[in-house]
């Protein structure tokens, strides 16, 4: 399984190439579809951040008493 965290930053990346590209694309519609692509993309990097706080936010009880324990 892939690390939240790791999926977000690919998507990151992948929303600063759609950048450049809608920079670069002249015709209007490309533009339009590239920065539909690129909301949506915001939009999935957002739901993976948001899960990998949780995650790391319900890992830390553990992890404190785990330490405790021992």
């Amino acid at each position: 399984m892939l690390d939240m965290t790791f999926v977000a930053a690919v998507l990151e990346g992948i929303e600063g190439t759609l950048d450049e590209l809608i920079g670069r694309v002249k015709r209007s519609d490309l533009r339009g579809r590239l920065t539909s692509l690129q909301d949506e993309t915001a939009a999935a990097r957002n739901l993976f951040e948001a899960s990998a706080t949780t995650c790391a936010e319900s890992d830390e009880p553990a992890a404190s008493r785990a330490h405790v324990e021992h």
